[in-house]
């Protein structure tokens, strides 16, 4: 098969993906002409992490504004998780971040630390955080889940009758293993199993959550302060990079007001 024949076929699958993120057709068609002149530019070489380094240098010379140059990784960047490729551009900014964002060796670092700890504390904090970073719940939505709330089949959080949160494989595989390592009686999710609180069969509270997220932020190597608010910034940052338009990052981070979302949003 000539190598036009496979571009055209990669296109055209890639074409349906975005179809299936429920895009418009106009930012379809605008993420399908980008790609094109990025392959063009690519002139049927390899797509390697040094060609992309290549084309990121390409960008900054070639156009002056921040918002141009940001639009061309976005669109690459979906097109990368399309392919499964693993590597992700960074987005420019023209003025200072008023929000914090972990990097991404720094994200795996906090939530690998848990996993030190081999008792039920360890499994319950390494769920926790999975759960915490990757549904974009905030903390008091977390502490208030019920174990009836899991839904084994679907690997879903049931919210409400109207609303369903699916849970990530990596998230739901250690959330899965917390709960069967539970021997209580206790109906929620997150519980203290602190023996010398006599309300142990309690559910954590939002405090409580908070020193756990900062426990595991000093353990970084440097140590660091981390924040469940961060750990939402990360995510939202991790989707825009992706490619994820803003009624997708606002529906991930479940805000409850446009005017909310849309002032977060501008701050990203």
């Amino acid at each position: 098969m000539c190598r036009f024949m496979l571009e055209y076929i990669i296109m055209t699958k890639y074409k349906a993906y975005l179809k299936s993120l429920s895009l418009a057709e106009t930012t379809i068609a605008s993420y399908l002409w980008h790609l094109d002149k990025f392959l063009s530019w690519l002139d049927q070489e390899k797509l390697t992490k040094i060609k992309l380094e290549e084309y990121y240098q390409y960008l900054l010379k070639r156009y002056k504004k921040v918002s141009t140059i940001n639009l061309r990784l976005i669109i690459l960047n979906s097109y990368l998780k399309f392919l499964n490729n693993k590597f992700r551009f960074d987005l420019l900014s023209n003025e200072p971040k008023d929000i914090l964002i972990l990097t991404s060796d720094q994200l795996q670092q906090f939530l690998d630390n848990p996993t030190k700890n081999k008792t039920i504390i360890g499994l319950r904090d390494k769920s926790l955080l999975e759960l915490l970073y990757a549904t974009g719940l905030k903390v008091g939505q977390i502490i208030e889940l019920q174990i009836t709330q899991i839904d084994d089949l679907s690997k879903e959080i049931i919210l409400n009758k109207q609303s369903h949160l699916k849970i990530p494989p990596l998230a739901w595989f250690h959330l899965n293993k917390y709960l069967l390592k539970r021997n209580d009686t206790s109906d929620w999710l997150f519980i203290n199993f602190d023996r010398s609180n006599k309300t142990a069969d309690n559910h954590l509270t939002v405090r409580s959550v908070e020193r756990i997220v900062t426990k595991y932020a000093k353990g970084l190597n440097p140590p660091l302060t981390i924040n469940p608010q961060i750990l939402r910034n990360t995510l939202a940052q991790q989707l825009k990079q992706e490619g994820a338009i803003g009624q997708h990052i606002k529906e991930s981070l479940h805000f409850k007001t446009k005017a909310g979302a849309s002032n977060y949003l501008k701050r990203l």
